[in-house]
């Protein structure tokens, strides 16, 4: 269950981190391990106690989700499905949760052993891990992540003891293999590196390894990474034998190598450069026509099409990725407000909520490719047939789902 040295980590991600581009990442990234997105222990239980009552009654666990017109979907709904899908991959999984009740997060994570455990899951996931570096308003406003650890560290440090006892507490059968190892990801304190430090190490008996996000939680993604920081974080916790997974900074295969050899670090957490281009983190040689953000995307629709997010905003947060730089640039020239420039319609465009299938998105593609002057030939064949219609906007919205 030790996690190779040198090994590429899919970051956790809101809406980001689905079943759908996790495969993705792995078959066409690199990824060697991959995050769920995070799950808070409330919805978790909810999960448990809803998967309880179908069982009682001889019903499966499958969720019926709604979808309201902004997209949005119950939370506990949306924990089950993205619980659910999973089992599916629970081998290289970790799944992250988030709280600030040790009690809470006690019984949500053995909530979650029981519902791999009662699955068809091929093994308890891989790992279990706290979220104390989420810098977001809603973990301001909910007192976990980021927030947790500034304004009572100790609690943040019980929660883990209890995350630790639920795992070492839990029956395993013969059937499940081993039990998932258990880490947190946080982030550099505002105080500098020997306070990060000793915060780690009073985790230490509880955690397997840690994820450290090089930037402070006032910084969130911005500015340039502290690598100089990673590699003193990586070389104090390696004498207490604490795996140190570094992330911030990373855009491609080359960045990895760089901050492994840098800091000498166990393994490398990408985020923000799997979203803008997942081709880029694989070891292997790619044609620049698949780094087209055209064929970029095209590749993620395949993926959920085959393993479907809960919700089209999953589809619409990764494809903004994805097109970003080609849409939504960012130089002094650029003028968001010009509706005369065909990339900022694209760009408005793609957020509209009657944009709900893969087929409309694989439309909204082949669009971008006829006004971007792209060739009708070398396209991407899901998109291809597109490219010899009349395609309009108004025609994607009509386009019928599917």
């Amino acid at each position: 269950m030790i996690l190779p040295k040198g090994s590429i980590v899919l970051s956790p991600m809101v809406r980001g981190s689905e079943l759908a581009f996790r495969m993705l990442c792995r078959r066409k990234g690199g990824a060697h391990l991959c995050y769920t997105p995070m799950l808070r222990d409330d919805d978790v239980l909810g999960v448990a106690a809803m998967s309880k009552g179908a069982s009682s009654e001889g019903e499966t666990s499958a969720v019926d989700l709604v979808i309201d017109n902004a997209g949005r979907v119950n939370s506990v709904d949306e924990t089950a499905y993205l619980i659910y899908e999973s089992y599916q991959d629970s081998k290289n999984l970790i799944v992250q949760l988030c709280g600030n009740q040790p009690k809470k997060l006690y019984q949500a994570s053995t909530a979650l052993l029981d519902l791999f455990s009662s699955s068809n899951a091929d093994a308890l996931p891989w790992g279990i891990d706290l979220n104390l570096g989420c810098p977001q308003q809603c973990a301001a406003k909910g007192n976990f992540g980021a927030f947790l650890v500034e304004r009572d560290a100790e609690m943040a440090v019980e929660c883990l003891r209890s995350m630790r006892r639920a795992i070492d507490e839990y029956p395993v059968g013969e059937d499940k293999r081993k039990k998932p190892l258990l880490s947190a990801k946080i982030r550099l304190w505002d105080s500098g590196v020997d306070d990060t430090v000793a915060f780690v190490r009073r985790m230490k008996g509880s955690i397997d390894m840690i994820a450290i996000h090089c930037r402070t939680r006032e910084e969130k993604h911005d500015g340039r990474a502290d690598w100089e920081a990673g590699k003193r974080l990586a070389e104090e916790l390696s004498r207490d034998g604490i795996p140190v997974i570094l992330n911030g900074g990373v855009s491609n295969f080359r960045d990895a190598l760089t901050l492994l050899h840098q800091t000498n670090c166990h393994s490398v957490m990408v985020a923000t450069g799997y979203l803008k281009n997942h081709r880029n983190l694989a070891n292997q040689p790619v044609s620049g026509d698949d780094l087209r953000p055209q064929n970029l995307a095209t590749e993620y629709l395949d993926f959920a099409e085959k393993y479907p997010p809960p919700s089209f905003l999953y589809i619409q947060k990764h494809l903004r990725w994805i097109f970003r730089e080609s849409l939504h640039p960012e130089d002094g020239e650029f003028n968001p407000k010009d509706y005369s420039d065909y990339r900022v319609r694209l760009w408005s465009f793609l957020v509209r909520p009657y944009l709900r299938s893969i087929n409309q998105y694989r439309m909204f593609v082949a669009l971008f490719v006829k006004q971007s002057g792209g060739e009708k030939e070398d396209q991407p064949e899901a998109i291809r047939h597109f490219l010899v219609e009349d395609l309009t906007y108004k025609k994607i919205k009509k386009a019928k789902l599917s």
